[in-house]
């Protein structure tokens, strides 16, 4: 397991037209988890994208992770997977992926948190903390609940949701090991410096 790499800037992908290029700037930024995330692309599309993804971060030393899907997850020989509360559950990934494979899920309260701790997840995403546009279907959770959730259970948290340089250093303080950011850095007009900025406000949290 490899859970306790966990720390600072977790970035997250989104369609973008220079995606391979913000990527590789981010790792040669020092960002040491990346997440795929692809559901609207076409299968082909997402196996190719994951693949040539995961050499990049086989370049820089990075945990490569796969959104929601197991399978994609196992055929690009991903680190691991990132399951949503209905993508499945952290025994079959592990099946199918392996013992030493990152198993992440997703939670949205206490109760979601200590459920997927109990199943065995490596760690959990905790979130959405502020308003985002990213994803319309997300579920609120609370900045003050962090702390509790913090208290209650021993894996790593990756805060989400909403999380730029200006909050970042709050998730971390309030409990997070990590902050997952995704159109702060995707669809920022200066990515090298909003990467930047996000890694300082991870280091002085």
């Amino acid at each position: 397991m490899r859970a306790h790499r966990l720390s600072g800037l977790y970035l997250i992908t989104m369609p973008v037209a220079d995606l391979f290029e913000r990527v590789e700037l981010a790792l040669q930024l020092g960002v040491r988890t990346l997440q795929y995330r692809g559901k609207d692309e076409a299968p082909a599309r997402q196996l190719q994208v994951a693949g040539e993804l995961r050499q990049l971060c086989r370049q820089y030393g990075a945990l490569f992770m796969v959104n929601d899907s197991i399978q994609l997850a196992r055929e690009c020989a991903a680190d691991g997977v990132h399951l949503g509360q209905g993508d499945g559950n952290v025994a079959v990934a592990r099946k199918v992926l392996g013992a030493d494979a990152l198993v992440g899920m997703s939670t949205h309260c206490l109760a979601e948190a200590v459920a997927a701790e109990e199943q065995g997840a490596d760690y959990i995403g905790f979130g959405c903390l502020f308003p985002t546009g990213t994803k319309t279907d997300t579920t609120a959770a609370s900045l003050h609940e962090l702390p509790r959730v913090r208290r209650a259970v021993r894996l790593p948290i990756v805060g989400i949701g909403g999380i730029d340089a200006d909050n970042a250093g709050r998730v971390l303080q309030a409990g997070a090991d990590a902050v997952a950011v995704i159109s702060a850095v995707m669809q920022a007009d200066h990515p090298a410096d909003a990467i930047r900025r996000i890694l300082q406000s991870c280091q002085t949290a």
